[in-house]
């Protein structure tokens, strides 16, 4: 168990009874492609992170909705192996959440999920999760749950000045209230491009990257009032993060972190894992450089395995993921 000495996080998160196979490459549609392996275990942006950061050492409470059916029984024997807190674990009429991951040999993937039971929660759930949320020192959220829950939490969060962490992932717009109450983004290149209405990819070329991207910050702190800092993962580059200008006409910092050559075997749950290094670190009062290098070292720990649930590391791990 974490100690009550240790930071606290609320992450609202979701879970998904996660199946992947192994292909030779994404198949295209009408396809079918022989799998080489299957893997099947507990999974979810939420659940990947809050497990995370407890197996760091944190204090976590986590928000979770599942069904009645035999994922959920797979969850909840998770949270008593992992010594974790299951109060805010909801139970409702039905299906939990379930994905189906396809993983190429090159490490890339295409993901679906069916949300099922974590689309359940609602503000009263929240609501009994009152006193946890003003206590944290981070509240975390994304979207594979209910966006109401996210909304939420992040309106309790910031009116307690707690620091607010969305990854925005699966993309689907953000409410007003949300962008009034983020304080800080973490986001791939497809939810960037989304989430700055880019007409294309941002591409690989970093200084083409900040060119593109810095002509539209101007208007887009205008809209994300409370965003501290935008964090755009970039894979294999590594990633940037943009913090907020003092002046509201010009674009702000720039802090660019290049990501060390890894051979990339399973990228699923990197994005994960970079949350997980970087909130890590956020709560831990390091400087942003520090959190962004822990951010990209953790999600390369995971794109170098196979899984994520049996690849988050433990404390006695940091040093040498860091390292490495």
């Amino acid at each position: 168990m974490s100690s009550n000495n240790s930071p606290s996080v609320f992450v609202v998160s979701n879970f998904v009874q996660a199946c992947s196979w192994f292909v030779p490459r994404i198949p295209v549609a009408g396809e079918t492609l022989s799998s080489s392996k299957v893997l099947v275990e507990a999974g979810g942006k939420g659940l990947n992170v809050a497990i995370g950061l407890h197996r760091l050492g944190l204090s976590i409470d986590s928000l979770i909705g599942c069904g009645t059916d035999s994922a959920a029984t797979v969850l909840l024997d998770l949270f008593k192996k992992e010594q974790m807190n299951d109060q805010y674990i909801f139970q409702f009429e039905g299906s939990s959440g379930w994905g189906s991951g396809w993983i190429a040999k090159d490490g890339q993937n295409a993901i679906a999920v069916s949300l099922g039971a974590n689309l359940l929660l609602d503000s009263s759930h929240i609501e009994q999760a009152r006193s946890s949320i003003e206590q944290a020192q981070l509240v975390y959220g994304q979207f594979e749950t209910s966006i109401t829950a996210v909304q939420t939490s992040f309106e309790i969060a910031r009116a307690h000045n707690i620091a607010t962490v969305l990854n925005p992932s699966p993309w689907q717009t953000p409410t007003p209230s949300i962008e009034q109450h983020t304080h800080i983004i973490i986001c791939n290149e497809i939810e960037a491009q989304y989430l700055l209405a880019l007409d294309d990819p941002l591409g690989n070329n970093i200084e083409a990257i900040q060119a593109k991207i810095q002509t539209l910050l101007p208007l887009f702190w205008q809209k994300w009032s409370d965003l501290q800092l935008l964090i755009i993962t970039l894979g294999a580059l590594g990633c940037m993060a943009f913090q907020r200008p003092k002046s509201s006409n010009v674009s702000g910092e720039l802090l660019y972190k290049p990501a060390k050559k890894i051979h990339a075997i399973d990228t699923v749950g990197a994005g994960d894992g970079f949350a997980c290094g970087f909130c890590f670190a956020y709560v831990k009062n390091l400087p942003l450089d520090e959190c962004l290098r822990w951010g990209n070292a953790f999600g390369a720990h995971l794109a170098s395995h196979t899984g994520v649930l049996n690849i988050l590391p433990y404390s006695h791990q940091l040093n040498a993921i860091l390292e490495n």
